[in-house]
């Protein structure tokens, strides 16, 4: 952060972007800030930027959603079908409490929105959350609410690039490890890291994972926290085997808990 953050903004509105100034100048950050008008001019200034021109690749974006020639949702789309500019973390700017208006950025791969009108401490509470877990460098401790919900909202995103995951999977809280173990785009390695983790929530977050192989399922069933195998026998999305694995435990609840999961299975 040493030159200042990169920030892109995308707005059309010249009241919303005297109003989002204003808002960085009363945050604690220090950046450098580019506005473009629309979505046209960000697609140019991007490609430019990767380009090798005068531009920069910024380190965030702040994208608003309605606006003309070339609205959010596509420059989004744009922004992340090109490998170049993907990584990229996006920040949606919108006045819509829609539901499907978030829903569709989601799917399109943004990594946060934020609601109008901007404060600047909701502001710099998301570009600092968001530039730590995209840049080199340990993790902090949070120092406020925003910055940890918004880490557990990245943590949780399916769209959270796997670099930021593995230094999410490094956060000194318990909720952000666990939320990331839990991600079903987390990588086996992330997943084999955290069933090591010291804490016997992360171990069982990872066990609750769709996709966590079936080696390391076998490896947290014999977890030394009967926690971490209790939760594993009352998993109905625990194989068969495992169950019947489980049935011999030592310890009793655990046993009796794969003796009902396997019967309600097999019901």
């Amino acid at each position: 952060m040493n030159d200042g953050i990169k920030i892109l903004l995308v707005e059309d509105s010249p009241s919303d972007i005297r109003l989002t100034e204003e808002a960085l100048k009363r945050s604690d950050l220090k950046y450098e800030l580019t506005i473009v008008n629309d979505g046209v001019e960000a697609m140019d200034y991007l490609h430019g930027a990767k380009s090798g021109g005068d531009q920069s690749i910024p380190d965030v974006i702040l994208l608003d959603l309605n606006m003309p020639r070339k609205n959010g949702h596509e420059v989004l789309s744009d922004i992340k079908d090109d490998s170049s500019l993907s990584l990229i973390p996006v920040v949606l700017l919108t006045v819509s409490d829609k539901d499907e208006d978030i829903m569709a950025a989601l799917h399109l791969k943004m990594n946060y929105y934020i609601a109008k009108p901007i404060t600047a401490a909701k502001l710099s509470s998301i570009i600092k959350a968001i530039y730590a877990v995209n840049s080199e460098g340990p993790i902090s401790d949070v120092h406020s609410k925003e910055e940890m919900y918004i880490r557990l909202v990245l943590a949780g995103n399916p769209h959270t690039t796997q670099t930021a995951l593995m230094r999410l999977s490094e956060d000194p809280c318990e909720r952000v490890r666990c939320r990331v173990a839990e991600n079903e785009q987390a990588p086996a390695v992330l997943l084999d890291k955290l069933a090591n983790d010291s804490s016997a929530e992360v171990r069982l977050s990872v066990s609750e994972n769709p996709n966590v192989p079936m080696s390391l399922l076998e490896k947290l069933a014999k977890d030394p926290s009967e926690d971490v195998r209790l939760g594993i026998s009352s998993n109905v999305r625990t194989p068969a085997q495992l169950l019947h694995a489980l049935i011999r435990d030592e310890n009793i609840y655990v046993a009796s808990s794969a003796s009902k999961t396997l019967a309600n299975l097999q019901s």
